[in-house]
């Protein structure tokens, strides 16, 4: 998420996935290196540097993905950092689930829906040293609507209007995904007059968006480096930090996809100061060996789940489901699995905006981890071992079927196997492309297949999570309720909502939550003030030597 020689950050990663995600890009299970979620706060503060050395250091340096391009608006993910270059408006705060003031300020929204209204505060300047005015606020969100692969998150904005420091956005309903992206790295504040006077090529790396750091002069070296420099004009709001004024590090130097062997050597000597990403499992594990490292979970929302076919032979009968999803112990998996998977127990993830813990806490007590129960269900249901070999059977057919796992990730479903054979199921894996699960799914031509779903904003996770066209849950009602979801204004009434909508995806139990993949920042032990949010966020305006 971080890189250079003496700075603090402010990241804001969201992408999403969004980020990380569309279907277009290719899943990895155990190396998430974009995790599109990620949402990071930070204004820099200088100190000392590593080991024994006292020395006040002016940059900081930091290990990240690639950047492509300082106009995030037309890019469909950023990296962890590039909120350091491009703010966003406003921040999530995910213990009150509401928007709070960062850029922006005084977020607000008719009782109607119709109206949101918001300030621009004066005294926060561009890199330019211009004063950031509400004009180009505005000029940057219709820039977005028309170049953004996300506009369509945040095309309820029919108009907007400008009064003093005022602006009001007139919407033609309420969308709550609205509120992710004003609180993700996506919307922006570019300059209206380079907006004007700038083609979308040129603005790609030309433009001068608000945030704590700009592009150094040449500062660009492509496949390879950004060079950043403090913004001595920079101010926010961000209640959740401490220095909302400019950074203490004068200097931040992003280094891309640096080789894994250098970068960790380089962060256990203190040439660098933060792996924004651990690449892998065997990188963390090397990490957590030394005494000048220290290692924190910055995982953006994920959930990975199975799909069943309730047209199967096997799956048709609710009962041998809910045998099969009380069948599995995700705990051991994740104990298995030494850590970088976490147990999920509900489609919208605990760390996703406006997770609801009640519709989590019945799918525990019902739905899980209980193999007994398991067996008791498959013996009403008609499927007994008559022969000894140690899986069911029925009308002269195993309890046999094949899961479609991604080739890349078949250790999982390996485990997962063998937890099932314990009460009567034989399970077959065939690890195909991922494009590929979701085309079988998709066809109705499957058993049981896995998924995956990066997103912090729970809307575009219903409207996402069923692949099968067929399944019993996928029905108008359902599609009617995630739409009232998105129109709800009231954040705790949409908590409630959310939970409802679980609900009627677990009454069919044909989605079955199984984990989340975790992800590691590593920074040296130094380093004070990095303020972790449980959904990721990490705010590093406090950093500090």
């Amino acid at each position: 998420m971080f890189s250079s020689i003496g700075s603090v950050i402010t990241v804001f990663t969201k992408v999403i996935c969004l980020l990380a995600r569309r279907e277009k890009m290719k899943k990895k299970l155990l190396a998430l290196s974009l995790i599109a979620a990620l949402v990071v706060s930070m204004t820099a503060c200088g100190g000392n540097g590593s080991g024994n050395d006292k020395a006040q250091k002016d940059g900081l340096s930091i290990v990240d993905s690639e950047w492509y391009g300082l106009d995030v608006f037309q890019l469909d993910s950023t990296a962890s950092v590039q909120s350091l270059a491009a703010e966003a408006l406003f921040q999530w705060d995910a213990e009150t689930n509401t928007v709070v003031d960062n850029v922006c300020t005084d977020w607000q929204v008719s009782e109607d829906g119709k109206t949101a209204t918001f300030n621009v505060p004066e005294g926060m300047k561009f890199s330019t040293g211009k004063q950031v005015e509400p004009e180009d606020v505005v000029a940057s969100i219709e820039h977005g609507l028309k170049v953004s692969p996300y506009a369509e998150g945040y095309d309820n904005i029919q108009s907007m209007d400008v009064n003093g420091r005022q602006v009001t956005l007139h919407l033609s309903s309420f969308k709550s995904d609205m509120l992710y992206y004003l609180c993700s790295g996506f919307i922006v504040v570019i300059p209206k007059d380079e907006l004007d006077s700038m083609n979308d090529k040129k603005l790609m790396w030309g433009c001068h968006p608000y945030g704590l750091y700009s592009l150094a002069e040449n500062g660009y070296i492509s496949g390879s480096e950004v060079k950043l420099v403090r913004n001595d004009g920079y101010k926010c709001a961000n209640p959740l930090v401490e220095n909302k004024g400019p950074a203490k590090f004068k200097t931040v130097s992003v280094h891309f996809n640096e080789e894994k062997f250098t970068a960790t050597e380089e962060l256990k000597n203190g040439t660098t100061d933060i792996i924004a990403s651990l690449s892998t499992d065997d990188q963390r594990k090397d990490l957590e060996k030394s005494d000048s490292v220290v290692i924190k979970k910055t995982s953006y929302p994920n959930i990975d789940y199975f799909e069943m076919n309730t047209d199967s032979p096997v799956f048709s009968d609710i009962n041998v489901r809910k045998a099969l999803a009380l069948s599995l112990d995700r705990e051991s998996l994740a104990k298995a699995m030494n850590g970088i998977i976490s147990p999920a127990y509900s489609i919208i993830y605990d760390s996703v905006q406006n997770f609801s813990p009640d519709a989590k806490d019945w799918f525990k007590t019902n739905l899980s981890n209980d193999p007994e129960k398991a067996k008791k269900l498959l013996d009403e249901a008609g499927w007994k071992d008559t022969n000894g070999d140690g899986i069911r059977e029925k009308n002269g057919k195993d309890l046999a079927f094949t899961w479609y796992a991604w080739t890349n990730s078949t250790t999982i479903p390996e485990i997962l196997a063998e937890q099932l054979k314990t009460v009567g199921f034989k399970m077959n894996i065939e690890a195909i492309d991922w494009n590929y699960v979701n085309q079988k799914i998709g066809d109705n031509k499957y058993d049981t297949g896995i998924e995956w779903l990066s997103w912090a904003e729970p809307i575009l996770v219903l409207n996402n999570c069923y692949r099968d066209p067929n399944a019993p849950g996928n029905t108008e009602a359902y599609k009617s309720m995630v739409k009232d979801i998105a129109s709800t204004i009231d954040t705790n009434e949409r908590t409630k909502k959310i939970g409802d909508a679980q609900m009627h995806i677990f009454e069919n139990v044909n989605l079955i939550p199984l984990y989340s993949e975790e992800s590691f920042t590593a920074y040296n032990k130094n380093l004070k003030g990095m303020k972790i949010l449980t959904d990721g966020v990490m705010l590093l305006n406090d950093i500090t030597y």
